[in-house]
């Protein structure tokens, strides 16, 4: 569902607050790192399957703060993409530990809603890596929960339109002759919880779920000049499943 302005100021201002509780909860984190833990288990590697399903949301291409043809009534929407990731973690005591999640990178669909339901607007691909603070429960034990909370930054590279974008705008306004599309990258808050099932002191099975607050600002150029910014909001739900190695 679009936000309004208003709405969409305080949905900015709620984000801000979360990256300032993550760096606070980051900061008093490394501040109790005392504990001593032995040399050859503070690394875990994470690695496996992912699916990110976006919880998209954005203003209008044709209204809102678009092109103003059509106020209220299109978006984008960002289509769910299934590939791989791993994350490397540092333990600096038995329960508190630094991770960074990365990925192979990610390609999704951009699709037209509204007034542009159907439409194939273009594509893009992003890495999004994540550092995290991480919780462990149980640190010993043959299931070990976890949770933790960071920042992410997320670099959108080979956007692209697609022709049935060009083909719409040409039908709605006329003398389209060619679109593009360019995302700019983001920075927001991270969160992860998870379960780490240990086969043996090496290897276990892990699984994860991260959530993501990715906001990008689409620009659109219609004949190789620009004529709109859109703001579109990703905020992913990344769903891993796959194996970890102690070492």
């Amino acid at each position: 569902m679009l936000l309004p302005g208003s709405l969409r100021a305080k949905h900015m201002f709620y984000k801000s607050q979360l990256l300032v509780l993550a760096g606070l909860i980051m900061a008093a984190a490394f501040s109790v790192v005392a504990q001593e833990q032995t040399a050859d288990d503070r690394w875990l590697l994470r690695f496996g399957a992912a699916y990110i399903e976006p919880l998209s949301d954005s203003e209008g291409v044709l209204g809102d703060n678009g092109l103003g043809l059509i106020p209220g009534n299109d978006g984008i929407d960002v289509a769910g993409e299934l590939g791989f990731t791993f994350s490397l973690s540092y333990a600096f005591t038995p329960n508190i530990a630094a991770t960074l999640l990365a990925a192979a990178p990610f390609e999704h669909q951009l699709n037209g809603t509204g007034a542009l339901q159907g439409v194939e607007l273009g594509e893009t691909t992003h890495l999004p890596p994540s550092l995290t603070l991480e919780y462990r429960f149980n640190p010993n034990g043959r299931i070990r929960p976890f949770i933790g909370a960071g920042v992410n930054w997320t670099w959108f590279f080979d956007s692209d339109s697609d022709p049935a974008l060009t083909s719409a705008l040409d039908g709605i306004i006329g003398g389209v002759n060619s679109t593009d599309l360019d995302l700019s990258n983001s920075f927001g808050f991270a969160a992860n919880a998870g379960i780490d099932w240990q086969i043996n002191d090496r290897w276990g099975i892990s699984t994860q779920l991260w959530f993501i607050d990715i906001s990008s600002e689409a620009q659109v150029f219609v004949n190789d000049a620009f004529v709109t910014e859109v703001d579109v909001d990703v905020d992913p739900l990344v769903f891993m499943l796959g194996a970890n190695y102690r070492f």
